[in-house]
């Protein structure tokens, strides 16, 4: 068993019932369950922290693994919405019903959330990297701005005190304001305010796994990671 990393605890949202109605690739109950599984496998066993594992269509996750020292789940029903306000105000929701009601994020100096489904192979990389940097700064966002105006929202780590700025914001989301783009902005106030802090990923995500939006796979082999490290160090965007 590894030692567990009490500064830092992985928030994976899930949805195995889908409950907005944006257009999705991935819909099955089953093939999405069988996703959360092995993502949720992959960081129980790839990395040193806590998992809160977050879900918001009431499924009552039969056969998940039980480790509570490690794992704590959360789930509850969220019906749909009229008019609907798209899967980026779901996720959102979803957070924040996390950050309000797990018991590891209230013991916890900060958050890593990650969607679900997908594997993040270079989370550890990014977590160290996340935590050296949270060691000056007490107040701390750490994302990757992908292009101007967009920030990704697969994976962001985050110091507790950001979040009422991302809820703020996020009570805009709709089909066409999207969690990228509330997650930006959400940044650019927070990193207005004194003493709190915005980094971004110079290394990019590696992710493993198929959008739910697309159904591609994403590409994560090396040649692709080390040409978009070489983008993300010409870039500036909010740093």
């Amino acid at each position: 068993m590894k030692t567990i990393n009490q500064d830092l605890v992985i928030l994976l949202t899930a949805t195995i019932t889908p409950n907005s109605y944006s257009k999705l690739k991935i819909l099955d109950p089953e093939i999405r369950k069988k996703q959360y599984l092995k993502a949720l496998d992959f960081y129980l066993h790839k990395t040193p922290f806590k998992i809160i594992f977050a879900e918001n269509s009431g499924d009552p996750l039969d056969g998940f693994p039980l480790f509570p020292e490690r794992i704590e789940y959360l789930t509850f029903k969220s019906e749909p919405i009229e008019p609907d306000r798209g899967k980026a105000y779901k996720e959102l929701e979803l957070i924040d019903y996390a950050i309000k009601n797990s018991k590891f994020i209230k013991e916890a100096k900060a958050i890593a959330k990650i969607t679900g489904r997908l594997k993040v192979l270079n989370f550890n990389r990014l977590s160290s990297k996340f935590l050296k940097i949270r060691d000056n700064q007490c107040c701390l966002i750490y994302a990757n701005s992908y292009k101007f105006r967009n920030m990704d929202s697969r994976c962001f780590f985050f110091t507790p005190d950001f979040w009422p700025y991302q809820w703020n914001v996020g009570q805009n989301l709709s089909i066409r304001y999207n969690f990228e783009l509330s997650l930006w902005d959400a940044a650019v106030q927070y990193k207005r305010i004194e003493g709190k802090v915005y980094k971004p990923f110079y290394e990019p995500l590696r992710i493993k796994g198929r959008s739910g939006f697309s159904g591609n796979e994403y590409k994560h082999n090396l040649l692709i990671h080390y040409a978009r490290m070489i983008r993300n160090l010409s870039q500036k965007f909010l740093s």
